[in-house]
């Protein structure tokens, strides 16, 4: 059998400033190691990527999502290094638990940053994420305040 392409979700949480939680992946990952990403993971075998997202988000940051919408699929920009990856990213606009906090060792920083802020960053996974937050933070995704 073929090797199959690894799917995984990334969550773009949006603060109530409008503003995206990024980590800072550990050193020591072997994917993407000390670069700004979003929160997220692998998709297991037989889960939705909603079920994933929810379970990657819990597990990372302590927050259940109950608002959020998928805003694009990416392919990984460096297959050959990383390997071959479908990325789903999803706009997250509300979720419950409280504020999100580092609970697990995947990042050793997490931090809020403005779509300007993101644009300066030159260790961040993906250049079109500050383009991404600016799809997630539209109209349609925002909840109602």
């Amino acid at each position: 059998m073929p090797n199959q392409i690894a799917r995984t979700v990334s969550a773009m949480l949006i603060g109530p400033d409008d503003k995206v939680l990024l980590g800072l992946r550990a050193p020591t990952k072997k994917v993407w190691p000390s670069h700004w990403h979003t929160i997220g993971g692998r998709v297991e075998n037989g889960e939705s990527l909603d079920n994933a997202l929810i379970r990657e988000v819990q597990e990372e940051v302590g927050v259940t999502p109950t608002q959020f919408k998928i805003i694009a699929t990416v392919r990984e920009r460096q297959p050959e290094i990383f390997g071959d990856a479908f990325h789903s990213v999803y706009a997250v606009t509300s979720w419950r638990g409280g504020d999100p906090t580092n609970v697990c060792d995947e990042h050793t920083e997490l931090k809020w940053f403005s779509i300007s802020e993101m644009r300066l960053l030159t260790n961040i996974v993906d250049p079109n994420y500050p383009s991404l937050a600016e799809i997630a933070m539209g109209a349609a995704f925002k909840p109602a305040r």
